[in-house]
């Protein structure tokens, strides 16, 4: 992620206060220690939608970085071909993307693919925004979006050709019981791909958990996990694994965090006039999420796996 946020002083209403007090039980929950459920992190998300939609638009993940280019939009598309390409999506294939956000992501891969694409997500506010932009878009003729859990994918057995995540899997509370159902939701030789954050294993656990709890505490996480963790969680669900990556090996994954010392100056001395709980806890984990990466104990994994053809 990368750019800072812009404050803009405005009157106190009756429902902003209403609003800034939900923001300020969330906050304290999540510093608090409280458990990261999946009603925590739903609403983590509803009261988050106007800020990750200021500094991601729509597409709510980590972007594929090339060394020459300056970081823009393109990079999160990017992110998006490379995963759909990775698991062959093409104009025949029925494609799920799980924890699919404001819908981004979907309607980006049906119109450059012409597959059919299903958007999950667990929260209502995220699911009318999703199917608002397949409407603005034209694409309501292949692309739908429903209100869902990941545990309980509400999908028949066979019913895709892939099945996606995006930065989502981070936030379930069971991962294991999802790809489970990302299996039985697949047709036989049917593909799993996506990315997702993740504890570096470059670090000792001891060295590398202060930076991932920090991360956890700020970003609705209940806990972070690794590459050969999501691979092991993948095989026992029963699929076959074709790759399972640390993505600081395919591309300068630090560009899109962070870590310059003029970008974190600027985001601090902004947060100190920020007073919106919500934004200010977006804007301090912008600056955890840097040095956590830059000390090596964050990265982004990225893995493909197939369901065997005769499943």
């Amino acid at each position: 992620m990368s750019g800072t946020l812009r404050s803009v002083a405005l009157p106190v209403q009756p429902e902003q206060a209403q609003e800034q007090a939900q923001e300020q039980a969330l906050v304290a929950a999540l510093r608090g220690g409280a458990p990261v459920t999946p009603e925590l992190v739903n609403r983590y998300y509803t009261l988050c939608i106007p800020f990750y939609r200021e500094f991601l638009g729509a597409h709510w993940h980590t972007g594929f970085y090339r060394a020459q280019e300056p970081l823009s939009p393109q990079d999160q598309l990017r992110m998006e071909r490379l995963v759909a390409d990775s698991a062959a999506v093409a104009a025949d294939c029925a494609v799920l993307d799980v924890g699919c956000g404001i819908g981004g992501a979907a309607c980006h891969l049906a119109r450059v693919t012409g597959a059919r694409l299903r958007g999950l997500t667990p929260n209502p506010a995220q699911l009318a925004l999703a199917r608002t932009a397949a409407l603005r878009q034209a694409l309501a003729a292949r692309v739908g979006f429903d209100l869902g859990e990941a545990s309980r994918l509400p999908y028949p057995d066979r019913s895709f050709d892939v099945v996606l995540f995006f930065e989502s899997a981070c936030h379930f509370e069971d991962r294991a019981r999802f790809f489970a159902e990302a299996w039985r939701v697949l047709k036989p030789g049917g593909r799993l791909a996506g990315e997702d954050w993740l504890a570096c294993e470059t670090l000792p656990p001891s060295l590398r958990a202060p930076g991932c709890e920090r991360v956890c505490r700020s970003w609705a996480i209940p806990a972070l996990g690794t590459v050969s963790g999501y691979a092991a969680l993948m095989a026992e669900a029963g699929f076959e694994l074709a790759l399972a990556r640390d993505m600081r090996e395919e591309m300068d994954l630090l560009r899109g965090f962070l870590v310059r010392p003029a970008d974190r100056q600027a985001v601090a001395r902004e947060l100190q006039q920020e007073a919106s709980p919500i934004r200010r806890l977006i804007m301090e984990g912008l600056l955890v999420l840097g040095e956590a990466a830059q000390g090596g104990a964050f990265t982004i994994g990225r893995f493909l796996a197939h369901k065997p053809a005769l499943s």
